[in-house]
């Protein structure tokens, strides 16, 4: 019969385990509390370094208090420190994310009018604003600076009108926020030209309408009398 090397161990009889209906004696490195002559003994030290033994399924484990609570301290400042450190982010992404949804909103609005061509009305613009800039180029310095503004932004204002329109708004709005007072004196001033214009406007309409009517009268009055077609 050839010999069995690997024989099944029996773990209660190699006292790896104990028995289920066994009393569980403690290994004699378990110390109760030391007495007055033991209490500078070596033994009694090595306890208090390492931990009383305590058997756990059979197994002896020693759990020294102060390195546990040590390591409880440790990971709970780590977890305290992590969770604001990832709050942060999140803070931090969630301002970002609502900043760059605003800013692509805003952009998105300016244009608003799909017949507008974006691409060529800019390209005009800006060639607007070279135009001026080389036509004052031997001017003085507010001829340089004054005149690309003006012709790069009349020709924007011709070219993109709705798009011009909302990005004055857009200003106004930027502007209202952070100068209040000087954009409530602008708006004053404003109105007050609007108003201007609109009323000469309205005079020279009427003024015309009234030379027009006048002319039209004394032709129709030369004609009837004298039968001249005037």
């Amino acid at each position: 019969m050839a010999p069995n090397f690997y024989p099944e161990i029996d773990l209660v009889k190699e006292a790896v385990i104990p028995p289920e209906s066994a009393v569980i004696v403690s290994s004699p490195a378990k110390e109760a509390a030391p007495s007055k002559t033991q209490s500078n003994s070596l033994s009694h030290r090595f306890t208090e370094l390492v931990g009383d033994n305590k058997l756990l399924d059979g197994i002896s484990v020693r759990s020294p208090v102060y390195l546990t609570d040590f390591f409880y301290t440790w990971r709970t400042k780590l977890g305290e420190t992590t969770d604001y450190f990832c709050n942060s982010v999140d803070r931090a992404s969630m301002k970002y994310y609502d900043h760059e949804r605003r800013l692509t909103s805003t952009i998105a609005n300016l244009h608003s009018d799909p017949r507008e061509l974006l691409l060529p009305g800019l390209t005009y613009s800006l060639v607007a604003a070279m135009s001026g800039s080389v036509l004052t180029r031997n001017r003085n310095i507010l001829a340089r600076i004054a005149a690309p503004v003006i012709l790069g932004v009349s020709c924007f204002s011709y070219v993109l009108p709705v798009t011009f329109s909302n990005t004055a708004g857009l200003l106004h709005d930027l502007e209202k926020k952070a100068f209040p007072n000087l954009v409530q004196k602008q708006d004053v001033v404003y109105n007050a030209c609007r108003n201007t214009a609109i009323k000469t406007k309205s005079a020279f309409a009427s003024t015309v309408t009234g030379v027009s009517t006048g002319i039209h009268k004394t032709a129709t009055f030369v004609k009837e009398w004298t039968g001249l077609n005037i």
